[in-house]
């Protein structure tokens, strides 16, 4: 079966905005939710008042911290190493320090408020759609055979010519990953040594990177013809 030719990749970056869209979509998603849950069941707005902050938190995680893989990995096992010491501690020593935490925060009666999540996530949904149309004028990338074209305000204001280029791609923040599969962009010279270029925030990067390697792929073999054509000329 032969696959379909990539003749360019087109794709938009964003500000960090973009990734409070999990809170946004809670607000829509849990007003049903919440209306339809019987007063005789006040667990499951607890319920959704817990997933709701968890939702926050991790929202303003990824807005204000990057979180490297390394530190991704090592806040991982620091957790599970807290957690088993815990249990450890309650089943030989009888030290209940989680579950007396556990009991505090159950203690607080958490409950969401439908009506609030609805109204934050209009008041929000304004300025992430502006942004996204703002990302969509301002912010464009095309990537061809032979040029890595910007567009901002309907017109190209910045080009790299023709010629070889070597891309890699990076996930400096995990959370970022999480939540849009978002990594950067980065583009060096033919050899690799020079870095041109840093797109950060590309959205959905690893589908990205592979419609990329089929121009990539076809450019070294138009680049090896040329290359065989000349040896020809020289040769004649």
């Amino acid at each position: 079966m032969s696959t379909k030719e990539v003749h360019d990749v087109v794709f938009v970056t964003y500000p960090k905005l973009l990734f409070i869209w999990p809170v946004i979509l809670a607000g829509f998603i849990f007003w049903p939710l919440a209306g339809w849950i019987s007063p005789e069941a006040p667990n499951a707005c607890e319920t959704l008042g817990w997933i709701y902050i968890l939702l926050t938190g991790l929202v303003l995680l990824t807005l204000g911290v990057d979180v490297d893989r390394n530190q991704a990995v090592f806040w991982v096992v620091l957790i599970a190493a807290l957690w088993i010491g815990g249990r450890w501690l309650a089943d030989v020593k009888g030290f209940t320090l989680f579950g007396n935490i556990y009991r505090w925060f159950a203690s607080l009666d958490v409950q969401y408020h439908r009506n609030y999540g609805l109204a934050l996530s209009i008041v929000m949904l304004v300025p992430y759609l502006l942004m996204i149309g703002w990302a969509y004028i301002n912010n464009k990338w095309r990537i061809t055979h032979n040029e890595f074209e910007h567009y901002s305000f309907g017109k190209m204001d910045d080009s790299l010519g023709r010629g070889a280029k070597t891309i890699r791609t990076s996930f400096p923040d995990v959370l970022e990953l999480l939540l849009g599969l978002a990594g950067t962009l980065i583009i060096y010279n033919a050899t690799g040594t020079k870095e041109l270029r840093r797109i950060p925030h590309v959205m959905f990067l690893p589908f990205i990177r592979k419609r990329l390697n089929k121009i990539l792929e076809r450019t070294a073999i138009t680049a090896a013809e040329m290359e065989e054509e000349e040896d020809d000329d020289e040769d004649l």
